[in-house]
């Protein structure tokens, strides 16, 4: 049986893909730097989508520094257009499939990145790191911003191995794949066991780059994501996954 998407779900898919429509376009040169992007109205009409979707893929937009907004005035593009990130998603729906092998994709690549911050960490990004666990830790309880905090964790991950490739990726993973992050803790939110289990997993990570045990980090980084996988019923059924 298929299971539907949520509302929350189909609106954060459009949004996404009016975004990406919209910085095709802006990167082609439709809109020149400082012009006025169209009215939520008129971008309605050609979308033919609700205001609210509008207004997030515009959100988007301005999230990427591809355009800016003046109070009463309107959207303008740009003056300046940021590079192309290193790592994107096409628009379409990613269904489960694909879903696997991008977890799959980061699974081999943030398992290095723990390595290889395990190694190259400086006191100043370890401390960064420790505390990035201990804000997602104090999260918990009230539930709130546990996807930020989690993100916040593994970009912290990222940064601390010098090489700016592991956060491009990082970001590229969370932007787009903001919907199923937020799946996966609501997953683990329902049972405070397997919370705490989520977060046992977390804190080896952690501190196996604190103790700078890059082999052990990279075990650890691994474990975590594999059964990240596990709880989003991503591992494939046919053939067995090697954690």
């Amino acid at each position: 049986m298929t299971r539907s998407q949520s509302p929350a779900a189909r609106g954060q898919r459009l949004s996404a893909k009016v975004a990406a429509t919209l910085e095709r376009e802006i990167r082609e040169g439709c809109y020149p730097p400082n012009s006025k992007l169209p009215t939520e109205a008129h971008l309605m009409a050609r979308f033919g989508i609700s205001r609210t979707v509008i207004r997030e893929a515009i959100a988007e937009l301005r999230r990427a520094n591809l355009v800016y907004t003046q109070q009463g005035s309107g959207t303008y593009i740009a003056a300046t257009l940021p590079p192309r990130p290193v790592f994107s998603l096409t628009a379409d729906e990613v269904d489960l499939h694909e879903l696997r092998l991008i977890y799959q994709m980061r699974r081999e690549i943030e398992a290095g990145a723990a390595a290889q911050a395990a190694i190259h960490a400086n006191q100043s990004q370890r401390h960064d790191i420790a505390l990035a666990l201990d804000r997602l830790a104090n999260s918990l309880p009230s539930k709130k911003d546990s996807v930020a905090y989690d993100l916040a964790l593994h970009q912290a991950i990222a940064s601390a191995t010098g090489n700016h490739f592991f956060c491009e990726f990082i970001d590229f993973f969370y932007n787009r794949m903001s919907v199923a992050i937020a799946t996966a803790r609501r997953h683990s939110a329902q049972d405070a066991k397997l919370e705490q289990i989520v977060q046992v997993e977390h804190q080896n990570i952690v501190e196996a780059i604190l103790s700078a045990e890059p082999e052990e980090a990279r075990a650890a980084m691994r474990l975590h994501l594999t059964n990240a996988s596990r709880r989003l019923g991503l591992l494939s059924t046919t053939r067995k996954e090697t954690p």
